[in-house]
């Protein structure tokens, strides 16, 4: 019989390899690379916003930081940085011209698109090698495990930039 030590053991493993893939994966490969000219050169975070907006579909800046957990700045840079690759293209929002909308460009939507679709393969083949009844189960239990960590921060997924500033008691120098 195996132990709950034993499985947790083997959880732990399976996460490690699951991490390091995932890892792996945000790094920009030759295939995004070749779509790339000039400068700045893509980095993890432009991946990941890439990855994100092509998955998606339209988003708003604002909605790209929320959903990855980037600052307001620090989204629009990375997609102003897409936008100069021609990989996305930044609009006003016709509802509200505050808001910033971005979508894969038209230009090289097709091979970012072929780009997903190869990185896919790995996820695509770990559902096909799991029954129906699996695959259930195995999606239940990553969302099970996705909600206990994500309780196990007071604010979830929030990022410390998100929260309300900590403010100590009075201070002798201030009001």
């Amino acid at each position: 019989m195996v132990t709950k030590e034993q499985q947790l053991t083997e959880l732990r493993s399976s996460l490690r390899r699951v991490m390091r893939g995932l890892w792996h994966r945000r790094r920009p490969t030759p295939e995004l690379l070749a779509l790339v000219h000039g400068e700045p050169p893509l980095g993890r975070r432009h991946v990941a916003v890439l990855a994100h907006v092509g998955h998606e579909g339209e988003r708003t800046v604002g909605e790209v930081a929320r959903e990855l957990g980037l600052t307001l700045p620090a989204a629009s840079k990375l997609t102003r940085d897409l936008e100069e690759h021609q990989l996305l293209q930044r609009r006003e929002d016709p509802a509200d011209r505050r808001r910033t909308v971005v979508t894969l460009h038209d230009a090289t939507a097709a091979q970012v698109r072929a780009w997903l679709a190869a990185r896919h393969r790995p996820l695509e083949a770990a559902l096909a090698a799991l029954t129906p009844a699996e695959r259930e189960a195995f999606l239940k239990g990553l969302g099970a495990l996705a909600d206990a960590l994500m309780e196990e921060s007071a604010r979830g997924s929030e990022r410390p930039h998100h929260r309300a500033p900590h403010r100590r008691g009075s201070h002798r120098h201030r009001p």
